[in-house]
């Protein structure tokens, strides 16, 4: 077939192209110069479907896809002309779910760093409102000033009042949960009479205790990531980035000005900084791809031991040109009098495109490659790419909370003793596990560990961990959770005797879907701990985790029984939260006509108010007084003299009131006489809902919940009305 040439893009008033489009006719590669448009895709047609209608039924080699829903198009592109050539022959005029696709070239991508305009020329940037009331735009800020509202925009507000902004944030993320699970078609019974119990006395989806607050406010940051470029005076700086690369503004800071950043890590910064201007290697250009130093990543353990991984572009250097550099930084931080425990080195490439997409191997050149950390009674090898909480004091609490919640989901008893069987039987299942780090605060307390991580590098450092700490109970496995999983969990997928507890720490973005149907598929699965560092991000998952059985969703669902937010990170607006799911139990043939909304025997009222306090063993420190205790020792600086008693009073009192009890409203005696009418009952509201027939209702088997979901959504439609 004949195909049309890309379009040239040039400029209306002079004629002349783009300076957006020039490098795309540079030596490096850009696959934007194979690109292609399709349009009249299916409505609801996402990534996933797409990347499985290129790769495995058309056999297509696509390079980037990203589809515009709203547009109902898609735009890929490819490595090669060979390449784009077979996919718009496949495409064009493909039918798909009923739309005949549309092949056209696409122009490439403009580049928004192509033109430096002077501030004059440049477009008016939107005002953005800042975490300030006296400021109301970023003009006119020094980059001192910039600096502190980009990277803790929170740092003149009280730490007090931070965390109420933090628990509102929170409540009003639940709150928003409650009301789009509710309008989820076919609601569970049990879900729905939860939800709408807590829609009257919270009006959240669940319980929430208030928030834990960090031990450390100032100096808690364990990993930090700088860059090497140059300040708006066009000198050279490590530190952190001031602007966007879309606003054209990629000018360095100095992170000297942050309270979040020990003073041993800024020494660091500002050494490489020295080096890095006595340097004959230029710092890395984002706009040109051109130089040599790119970022510096700086680890910190609680005893001050620290790693340090250089990252350059190699570009014309030779292997030889690498390791003299090395030695040369080596010898410089020594010369500095600056402790590094150990010094690593890596090449990426030229393209922002994340350092993990492009990176060449990590070389040790000074040290062990790896540093140790602290938490609880346990000791933690980290190595250069693994995963670790960024602040080491408040991860303890984090995992405190998190072993509290499974306590809840292990045993029946409100305090936990040695003479406890019902844990021997458990199996916890660690998703996203990290270095291991929840898993093996928590071997002590189930039979087994199963921990899954698609870094090898993590893989590696959680066996060393488990083998540091004589842990012989757990077992960790390298891949994506949404592949390996079904496989882990497969002899158990029909079993309703194994108690398998499963707690997953994703990233920011939440699970894969494939993970969560894996959930829902393991009916061993009785209760999750899911830990979640953006609520928003997640909600997706607390949706798909409680809605009713479908083709899709395979087993009962989940409902949220408790909420515990935490500060991990102060001076920001980010919060942790901790969410314990309790799988529902199966619909019994009187479902329908009592108004049974108490928690299931396995979480009690009492345990859902009250933290679980395991028996302390020697020579740990696992209680959460005892971390702030430890904190405010190692530095008095962090932990305020005017606010110890309110910390206290948080977390002595970190609990909900007694639970609201679910009051049995008389009848009303025109509803009695009426044979097609059942009742709803929520907290303080009594529904009247017309069935199809109560002969329906009273011959309904308790294992086909299909009757009863769909007459719960009639009891709901009624009851939001």
């Amino acid at each position: 077939m004949e195909v049309p040439k890309t379009e040239e893009v040039t400029d209306v008033e002079s004629g002349t192209e783009k300076q957006e489009y020039d490098y795309t006719k540079a030596d490096r590669f850009t696959s934007e110069i194979f690109k292609i448009v399709v349009s009249n895709l299916p409505k609801h047609f996402g990534y996933g479907e797409c990347k499985k209608l290129l790769t495995k039924k058309l056999k297509l080699k696509p390079h980037k896809i990203s589809v515009v829903h709203h547009t109902c198009r898609g735009f890929i592109t490819f490595k090669s002309e060979k390449d784009k050539l077979e996919a718009i022959d496949k495409l064009n005029g493909y039918v798909l779910k009923g739309k005949t696709l549309e092949v056209k070239n696409a122009p490439p991508k403009a580049d928004a760093m192509s033109q430096r305009r002077p501030p004059s020329e440049a477009p008016e940037k939107k005002k953005r409102k800042l975490n300030d009331s006296n400021l109301d735009n970023k003009d006119g800020l020094t980059p001192e000033e910039l600096m502190k509202h980009n990277v803790i925009p929170w740092h003149k507000m009280p730490y007090k009042e931070q965390l109420l902004n933090k628990e509102q944030a929170v409540r009003s993320t639940l709150s928003m949960i409650r009301r789009q699970m509710g309008s989820i078609k076919n609601l569970d019974l049990e879900v729905f009479r939860w939800i709408m119990q807590w829609k009257n006395t919270t009006g959240l989806c669940c319980p929430m205790r208030p928030i834990l607050p960090s031990p450390v406010e100032d100096k808690y940051r364990n990993k930090c990531s700088f860059t090497v470029g140059k300040d708006a005076a066009g000198n050279i700086m490590t530190g952190f980035r001031l602007g966007k690369y879309r606003d054209q503004d990629c000018a360095v800071g100095s992170p000297v000005c942050l309270r979040h950043i020990s003073d041993k890590m800024k020494q660091i910064t500002a050494s490489f900084n020295e080096y890095v201007l006595q340097s004959k290697h230029k710092v890395h250009d984002l706009f040109d791809h051109t130089g040599y130093w790119k970022q510096i990543v700086v680890r910190e353990a609680v005893d001050q031991s620290v790693m340090v991984i250089v990252r350059m572009c190699q570009q014309d250097l030779s292997d030889e040109d690498l390791k003299t550099e090395q030695t040369a930084i080596a010898k410089h931080f020594a010369a500095s009098g600056i402790d590094v425990d150990t010094l690593l080195f890596q090449t990426i490439g030229n393209h922002n495109k994340g350092f993990d997409a492009d990176a060449g191997p990590v070389a040790i050149v000074t040290g062990k490659g790896v540093i140790y950390e602290k938490l609880f009674d346990l000791k933690f090898q980290i190595s250069s790419t693994a995963f670790f909480q960024c602040n080491t004091l408040a991860a303890e609490v984090l995992y405190k909370s998190a072993q509290d919640m499974v306590l809840k989901s292990i045993i029946n008893a409100t305090e936990y003793s040695e003479d406890e069987t019902d844990y021997k039987e458990t199996i916890l299942l660690d998703i996203c596990c990290g270095t291991g780090t929840i898993g093996l605060t928590l071997a002590r307390y189930v039979k087994r560990v199963i921990g899954i991580e698609m870094s090898d590098v993590a893989v590696e450092d959680a066996k060393i961990n488990a083998k540091l700490n004589s842990i012989d109970n757990a077992e960790f496995h390298c891949g994506k959770a949404e592949d390996i999983l079904p496989n882990i969990v497969q002899p158990y997928l029909k079993s309703q005797t194994h108690n398998i507890v499963a707690v997953v720490d994703p990233p920011r973005c939440g699970l894969h879907q494939k993970v969560i149907r894996t959930i829902r598929q393991c009916l061993s699965i009785k209760k999750l701990v899911f830990i979640s560092c953006s609520l928003e991000q997640a909600k997706n998952n607390f949706l798909d985790l409680c809605r009713p059985q479908s083709k899709r969703l395979v087993g009962l669902a989940f409902k949220p029984l408790l909420a515990q937010p935490l500060d991990l990170f102060p001076h920001t607006k980010h919060t942790e939260v901790v969410v314990l799911f309790e799988r529902i139990q199966p619909l019994s043939k009187n479902t329908l006509t009592t108004a049974n909304t108490q928690p299931s025997k396995a979480v009690s009222e009492e345990q859902l108010t009250k933290p679980v306090s395991p028996v302390k063993k020697e020579g740990t420190e696992s209680d959460l007084e005892n971390v702030y205790k430890r904190s405010s020792t190692e530095d008095n600086t962090t932990f305020s003299e005017q606010k110890d008693v309110e910390m206290d009073t948080i977390l002595t009192e970190a609990r909900l009131n007694d639970m609201p009890k679910t009051e049995i409203v008389p009848v009303d005696a025109n509803l009695e006489n009426e044979p097609n009418t059942t009742l709803c009952m929520s907290t303080n509201s009594v529904s009247a809902v017309n069935i199809q027939s109560q002969k329906s209702v009273q011959t309904a088997n308790a294992e086909e919940p299909t009757e009863e979901v769909t007459t719960d959504e009639m009891h709901k439609q009624d009851d939001l009305s």
